[in-house]
């Protein structure tokens, strides 16, 4: 009896390796989709534009210009003259009011990106010339900020807004600016990195634009974002 109950327990062993060797046999095959949303540029958000507030100015001429430099976090530095035909001395009067404001945009996302400022800087060439104005109109990156906007009288003195600077920005968010570009290096956690955006102000030295009115100066710059 026991021999046979032996002999039934190898058989059964065997029968039930067969079952599982066939069952591991079996395969299916599944297919997965595949999909990609594609983006190549990064969006500016602007939060605030800038605003140089209220600002006394009467008069301007070729001799000197003046400057005001608006820092990323909104506060105004003293006033800087440059001589362009003259001396230092001749620059005309620039003062702050109060009022003012820096740029602020943000960049929804964490990964590494460029903001990319306007170009124009005061250089000291571009100081000595005896045409400060002319030579700013046509350099990249300066704006004029004219009264009345672009459609504005263009018999009255103009301001000229270069030296872009970027700051106050959100914590951990690793800003480096080279010239006009600003390189951010986001931190683990940061989604969104907001920052400011200053910039100096600089008076008419043109020479046939000799003073300034009472009323709304406007003009804009172009700031860009790319990974």
């Amino acid at each position: 009896m026991n021999k046979n109950m032996k002999t039934f327990s190898k058989i059964g062993g065997l029968g039930l390796a067969g079952v599982l060797a066939f069952g591991a046999g079996q395969a299916t095959a599944e297919t997965f989709s595949v999909t990609t949303d594609v983006q190549n540029t990064l969006a500016i958000t602007i939060v605030q534009d800038l605003n140089l507030g209220t600002l006394f100015a009467a008069s301007a001429n070729s001799s000197a210009i003046n400057s005001l430099a608006l820092a990323a976090d909104g506060t105004f530095g003293t006033s800087t003259p440059f001589a362009t035909g003259g001396a230092t001395g001749d620059a005309p009067s620039l003062i702050s009011l109060g009022g003012q404001t820096a740029a602020r945009g943000s960049v929804a996302t964490g990964s590494d990106f460029t903001v990319t400022l306007p170009a124009g800087t005061q250089t000291a060439d571009l100081a000595a010339t005896a045409d400060f104005a002319s030579a700013a109109a046509t350099a990249a990156g300066v704006s004029e900020v004219r009264i009345g906007g672009s459609g504005g009288d263009p018999t009255v003195a103009r301001f000229y807004l270069a030296d872009f600077v970027v700051g106050d920005a959100t914590a951990d968010a690793n800003p480096t600016q080279t010239t006009n570009t600003v390189r951010f290096e986001p931190g683990f956690s940061v989604t969104t990195v907001e920052f400011g955006i200053g910039a100096t102000v600089y008076t008419d030295g043109s020479g046939v634009r000799d003073a300034y009115e009472a009323g709304t100066y406007t003009g804009s710059f172009d700031v860009t974002a790319a990974f």
